[in-house]
């Protein structure tokens, strides 16, 4: 199996019990991944300090444990890269100043530099946050600067709150732009497992999502424990598998040296 999206020690959110890298494979190993993505934050703001991580020891760290674990677990190189489109001149300096497999793009802020995580959702019109949410994406993929578009209901994960359950069925017409976009554009979607073990406790994104991809032509997939520890790579990985063969997918995509690869479900 692929997890294409987890977190090192060198993530400013680091759990607790921050993960080595070569812990992290030897993780994996135990969790039947035979591919491993470390795909630290690096996040770009229009004025705030981007958050860095430390992008030199990780890939020191990253060949360090290659040959230990040779024909068990392929370590690739990533990043997520928050917000590439906030501050082009950084993200096209860091993109050219490392050899990548692949680059997570991910909207955590909108343009206020403000985290979805950090907004008052009490006392906001949450429907035009997520309407906002999505052109915002949107900007983001036309932009570009990256293999595979990160969690698409992040946002749900965030916005709950008592008697509140956000949703995206009523946003069809926000999310499909975003879509068309991925498909023209060739970005790979991720199934990320965060949403399993969030308060939704089912795969995302949510199925109607994935069949309008589909049917728009769209076939690139990835998965995600996005795994703030070592424990938990891997985790959902059965499920999403199952998940997608449903919705006929027969393949993950898998990125080295930022050029696209299938791997058979």
């Amino acid at each position: 199996m692929v997890d294409l999206h987890t977190h090192s020690k060198y993530s400013f959110d680091a759990d607790q019990q921050p993960a080595e890298i070569a812990g992290m494979a030897e993780a994996a190993a135990a969790a039947g991944v035979d591919t491993l993505a470390v795909t630290d934050h690096y996040d770009l703001f229009r004025r705030a300090a981007p958050i860095r991580c430390d992008l030199t020891a990780i890939a020191r760290d990253i060949r360090a444990a290659r040959p230990q674990f040779a024909g068990q677990v392929d370590l690739l190189f990533g990043v997520e890269l928050g917000e590439p489109h906030a501050n082009p001149a950084q993200a096209e300096a860091l993109l050219a100043a490392y050899p990548f497999d692949v680059v997570i793009g991910s909207l955590h802020a909108m343009p206020n530099d403000l985290d979805l995580y950090d907004h008052d959702y009490d006392h906001l019109d949450c429907d035009a946050l997520l309407r906002d949410y999505f052109a915002e994406v949107v900007r983001m993929e036309q932009y570009g600067g990256f293999d595979v578009l990160a969690h698409l209901d992040y946002p749900l994960r965030v916005m709950k709150r008592p008697g509140n359950h956000p949703s995206f069925d009523n946003f069809m017409e926000h999310i499909l732009p975003v879509l068309r976009e991925a498909v023209a554009r060739g970005y790979t979607i991720e199934c990320n497992a965060a949403t399993l073990f969030s308060w939704m406790e089912r795969p995302g994104p949510d199925r109607w999502i994935l069949e309008e991809y589909r049917r728009l032509g769209g076939e690139r997939v990835s998965f995600g424990s996005d795994a703030h520890r070592a424990a938990d790579i891997g985790r959902g990985a059965a499920v999403y598998r199952d998940y997608l063969r449903a919705l006929g997918f027969d393949h993950l995509t898998v990125f080295r040296g930022r050029k696209a690869e299938a791997y058979p479900l």
